[in-house]
C-alpha cells in the first residue's frame, strides 16, 4: 500500500465484504472514481466481486479493504517483511478493532501493530473505529488517553426508543419455551453465540417461517451466496425476500443491515451493543424497538455451568459478561426502564467505571492475553533462513503453519438433507467436488483440529476413525499414524472426512458403521444449513 493509499482493516472477511459492497459494489457506491481492491485470503478482487485483481496488481488499489490476518502476517511472518514498510506508510483505518480484544495472540499483535506507527514522522496516521470501544484495553493495553483526547465519541442520529427484555430460560429445552428456538414473525434477527444454535433453530422452524441462515460453517460459495442475499434484503430499502435472520455471531458487526425486533443469546458489553445496532438501525420505527436477551437459568443465577457458560468461558468472555448482565439489570430496572441509544452508551461508559465490573473486566483479558503468550510461543519462531522448494507458478493455497487462527484443516463430508427435520435423508454426494490440478480453486471448507479431534474425548475422535477405516472405504493407502492425516490436511486435496455416503460405508459393514459424531454438510429446499454433526440431527440436546 502506496503512502498515497488508504488501507481498511477488519477483523473478518464478512465485514471485508460489507465493507467493499458498501464503497464500490453496491447499486449506489460511496467511492465512484478510486479504485477498490478486497484483498483476503478468499477474495482477491478490485471494484466487483467478479473482477478478480491479477496477482501482479496485488495492494494496489487506492483503497485496500483486507484483514487484520494479512497484516499480522508482516510481523510473524519473515517472508513478507515488505509488506509492514507499506503498512507504515499508509494511512489506516481499523474498523470494528474490539473484535481482537479477546481472541489470542491477535490482542498482543493488533497492539504492535499500534506501538509501530506511534514514532512516526508523519504521525501515527490510523484510526480505530468502533462503536464498543472496550476503554479498559486502550487504557491497559493500548496505553491510549481515554478521558483527554485519544477517544473522540461520535453522537448517534437514532432518536428512537429502545427497551431490553430478559428471559431467563433452561437451555436443556430446544422449544417455544426457548426464546432462540421459538417461531418469529416480522421483519426480527435471533442472534446466537454458536453457529450450531442457529443451525439447530432454523431447522425448528424450517416449515413456519420465511428465514435465512447465515454462519461461519459454510463452504466457500455457500458463504458468499447467503452473505450476499442476507444483505440484499435486510439492508436499507432492501429486497426484503426474508422475514427473519437466523444468525452466528457474524452479522453483529459492520453490517449495514436492519430489523425491527431482536433476539440475542447473553454475551459481553461489546457483542450486546454491536448486534442491538442492527435494531432499528435507520431509525424508522415510531414504536419502541424490543430487544430480547435470551439468559440460560444457569447462568442468572450466577453458576458457571451449561453449555452458554462453557463456550463464554472458552472464549475469555463469561466474566466479564456476567457482570454486564448485572449491571444492565440494575440500571434498566430488569428491562421495564425505556431508552434511547445515548442513554444505553452511557450505561456502557459506566460499566468501565464501575470497580466490581472492572475486576471480571480484567479476570477474563488475563485470561486472553495468557492464552495470547502461548499461542505466539508455539506458532512464532526467530527468523531463520530456510532452502525451501520453488513452488509451482499456480498453487492453491494451503494453510499456513504459523496460522494464529488456530490449528485448522480441510475437511470434507458427506450430504444430509434436512427438509423433515425429524427423519434427516443422508445422501449420495459430499460437499464439494476436489481437482487434483493445482491451477483449480477448491470450493472448500475447514474444522478446527480440536473438534476433527473430538476436544480430547476419544468417542468424537474423527481423525481416528478415518486412520482406521478410510484405506478401507475408499481404497487409498492405509494411514499409520494420526498425525500423518492431519498433516496432509493442509492441503484442500487430502482433506480430513467427518463423515462417509452410505454407499461408501458398506465395504466396513453399511450404516452401522458410521460414527457416532460424523459431522454432515446439511442442505434442504430452501438453503444449505451448513457443517453440523449427526448428534445434533438426531438428539435435542447433547
Amino acid at each position: 500500500m502506496p503512502s498515497k493509499l488508504f488501507g481498511y482493516a477488519c477483523p473478518r472477511v464478512q465485514i471485508c465484504q460489507g465493507m467493499f459492497a458498501e464503497l464500490k459494489a453496491s447499486d449506489e457506491p460511496y467511492l465512484r472514481d478510486a479504485t477498490v481492491e478486497l484483498f483476503t485470503g478468499e477474495f482477491k478482487c478490485t471494484d466487483s466481486f467478479e473482477n478478480v485483481t491479477p496477482e501482479g496488481q496485488y495492494l494496489t488499489g487506492d483503497v485496500v479493504i483486507t484483514t487484520i490476518d494479512q497484516l499480522l502476517s508482516s510481523v510473524i511472518s519473515h517472508t513478507k517483511a515488505d509488506r509492514l514498510l507499506n503498512y507504515l506508510s499508509a494511512h489506516v483505518v481499523f474498523d470494528e478493532y474490539h473484535e481482537y480484544i479477546n481472541m489470542p495472540a491477535f490482542n498482543l499483535l493488533f497492539a504492535e501493530l499500534i506501538a509501530s506507527r506511534n514514532q512516526l514522522q508523519n504521525g501515527c496516521n490510523a484510526l480505530l473505529v468502533s462503536a464498543t470501544p472496550n476503554y479498559f484495553y486502550l487504557k491497559n493495553i493500548l496505553n491510549l488517553n481515554v478521558d483527554d483526547g485519544d477517544v473522540i465519541e461520535m453522537p448517534s442520529f437514532n432518536d428512537k426508543k429502545y427497551q431490553f427484555d430478559f428471559v431467563v430460560y433452561d437451555e436443556s429445552i430446544e422449544d417455544s419455551s426457548n426464546p432462540l428456538y421459538k417461531t418469529q414473525d416480522g421483519t426480527t434477527f435471533v442472534i446466537s453465540n454458536t453457529a450450531t444454535t442457529a443451525q439447530k433453530s432454523f431447522i425448528t422452524n424450517l416449515a413456519d417461517e420465511n428465514a435465512i441462515l447465515l454462519h461461519s460453517k459454510y463452504k466457500k460459495s455457500d458463504k458468499k451466496y447467503l452473505f450476499d442475499k442476507v444483505f440484499e434484503s435486510f439492508k436499507r430499502e432492501g429486497s426484503n425476500a426474508f422475514e427473519l435472520l437466523r444468525s452466528g455471531p457474524i452479522v453483529q458487526a459492520s453490517l449495514n443491515i436492519s430489523c425491527d425486533y431482536m433476539v440475542s443469546e447473553i454475551t459481553t458489553a461489546e457483542n450486546c451493543l454491536q448486534r442491538m445496532g442492527r435494531l432499528d438501525r435507520f431509525g424508522q420505527n415510531d414504536e419502541i424497538n424490543r430487544y430480547t436477551i435470551a439468559v440460560p437459568e444457569t447462568i442468572h443465577i450466577g453458576k458457571r455451568t451449561g453449555s452458554v457458560a462453557r463456550f463464554l468461558s472458552s472464549t475469555n468472555e463469561l466474566a466479564s459478561a456476567k457482570a454486564w448482565y448485572a449491571l444492565l439489570l440494575e440500571k434498566t430496572d430488569s428491562g421495564s426502564k425505556v431508552q434511547t441509544i445515548p442513554d444505553v452508551y452511557e450505561l456502557y461508559k459506566d460499566f468501565y467505571q464501575q470497580p466490581s465490573a472492572i475486576k471480571f473486566i480484567e479476570q477474563d483479558m488475563v485470561a486472553a492475553m495468557k492464552k495470547s503468550i502461548t499461542l505466539i510461543t508455539a506458532k512464532i519462531s526467530e527468523p531463520q533462513t530456510m532452502i525451501t522448494r520453488k513452488k509451482q507458478p499456480v498453487q492453491r493455497a494451503k494453510i499456513s503453519n504459523n496460522s494464529l487462527r488456530g490449528d485448522s484443516r480441510f475437511v470434507q463430508m458427506a450430504l444430509c438433507n434436512l427438509d423433515n427435520k425429524d427423519a434427516p435423508k443422508f445422501i449420495e454426494g459430499y460437499a464439494y467436488d476436489i481437482s487434483t490440478d493445482e491451477s483449480d480453486a477448491v470450493d472448500n471448507l475447514t474444522a478446527s483440529c480440536d473438534l476433527i479431534q473430538g476436544y480430547g474425548d476419544s468417542n468424537n475422535n474423527l481423525l481416528s476413525y478415518m486412520m482406521k477405516k478410510h484405506h478401507n472405504i475408499m481404497g487409498d493407502k492405509k494411514a499409520y499414524k494420526d498425525f500423518i492425516l492431519l498433516n496432509d490436511a493442509k492441503d484442500p486435496e487430502f482433506p480430513i472426512y467427518l463423515s462417509y455416503t452410505e454407499n461408501d460405508l458398506l465395504p466396513i459393514g453399511g450404516v452401522s458403521q458410521r460414527h457416532n459424531s460424523a459431522i454432515y454438510y446439511g442442505i434442504c429446499e430452501k438453503q444449505a444449513v451448513g457443517a453440523i454433526s449427526i448428534k445434533n440431527l438426531t438428539h435435542k440436546k447433547d
